[in-house]
């Protein structure tokens, strides 16, 4: 597949983030960011993402109103990076979300690249991981087994509330790092606001929903035996990740997985480049806390907190200065 040698792409995007209405949104991350509500009970902002039918819109710049996946057709290794062009094509390999659950999301699994793209057309699985932006004193979370069940026994418990006995409690908070790997049950219970950073796919398989219902008294599909092809049955009580949280002005690795390398920077001093000529890879910037100016050969542009930039890969210059007196990033590429 050709990959574009003679089209450079090197101007930071911005996109529009894209509101999804939920049954369990609340208004936190329009509140976040400092917008007009756009409608009730918003669970989602889908902020970066190449997906059929939610390409993310760049907002700004030289490229406002074209989108991220025809982008990354055009311009291709030099958007992307060389060794992610040759694994996924033009097909962008990351979907990052912003999740406020004002109430408990259903109990699912994700399957592997593998079983996805065997009974999916090729898709590709699902591994994610959630960084807390925030969560209430209640909040929870449920990920892995804390006892042992099996594919059999698995269509039984789902049918009641008795599958939360199974499941692994969590009590989260800001700042914890959860990591799931493909095939661990899981669950964003009420309170919290994630970031959320995943293989860029669709494929989820619900296995308990707490009996809800919509407006119309339809309950919501469950997808109990392809959930129970797919499951890790092995007791996991794994919590957060465990990271440093107290240095600043460096990269601090969250996670590393051969899907993303996610850290943390905390800053305090008044710039600090990123060393994006390591990375054969675009980057994705996302502002927790305060603001920075982010200067590129191509100018430079303000983020503030709630806010993300993806940096094409063939952009070897980004320093960032500081506004203000402090600020918290996460610094997201493929390794």
């Amino acid at each position: 597949m050709n990959h574009n040698d003679n089209k450079q792409i090197t101007a930071p995007l911005r996109f529009r983030p894209a509101y999804k209405t939920t049954l369990w949104g609340g208004e936190r991350i329009y509140k976040y960011k400092e917008e007009k509500a756009p409608a009730d009970q918003i669970g989602e902002t889908w902020e970066v993402s190449g997906m059929p039918g939610d390409e993310s819109i760049v907002s700004d710049g030289p490229y406002a109103g074209q989108n991220l996946t025809d982008l990354t057709k055009k311009y291709g290794a030099s958007l992307v990076g060389e060794h992610v062009f040759k694994k996924f094509g033009s097909h962008f390999p990351l979907l990052i979300k912003l999740i406020d659950a004002n109430d408990d999301l259903s109990i699912q699994v994700h399957p592997g690249d593998e079983y996805a793209a065997k009974n999916h057309g090729g898709k590709l699985g699902k591994t994610e991981m959630w960084y807390l932006l925030g969560c209430t004193p209640d909040a929870k979370i449920y990920a892995g087994w804390k006892k042992e069940t099996d594919p059999v026994q698995i269509k039984e418990i789902v049918k009641t509330d008795e599958v939360l006995d199974y499941l692994m409690l969590h009590k989260p908070s800001q700042g914890d790092v959860f990591f799931l790997p493909a095939g661990k049950v899981h669950s964003i219970g009420a309170g919290c606001f994630v970031l959320e950073i995943q293989e860029a796919s669709d494929l989820t398989y619900r296995l308990f929903d707490f009996n809800r219902t919509d407006s119309e008294g339809n309950k919501r599909e469950l997808h109990v035996d392809r959930a129970a092809e797919v499951i890790d049955y092995q007791v996991d009580t794994t919590g957060t990740v465990s990271y440093d949280r107290e240095t600043k002005n460096e990269l601090v690795t969250l996670k590393k997985c051969p899907y993303f390398h996610t850290s943390i920077l905390r800053l305090t001093q008044s710039s600090f480049e990123l060393p994006l000529a390591d990375r054969d890879s675009f980057t994705v910037l996302f502002v927790e806390e305060g603001s920075v100016r982010v200067e590129t050969t191509d100018g430079s542009l303000e983020l503030s907190a709630g806010n993300m930039i993806l940096i094409p890969a063939a952009q070897q210059k980004a320093i960032l200065h500081l506004i203000g007196g402090s600020a918290k990033l996460v610094d997201c590429y493929i390794p």
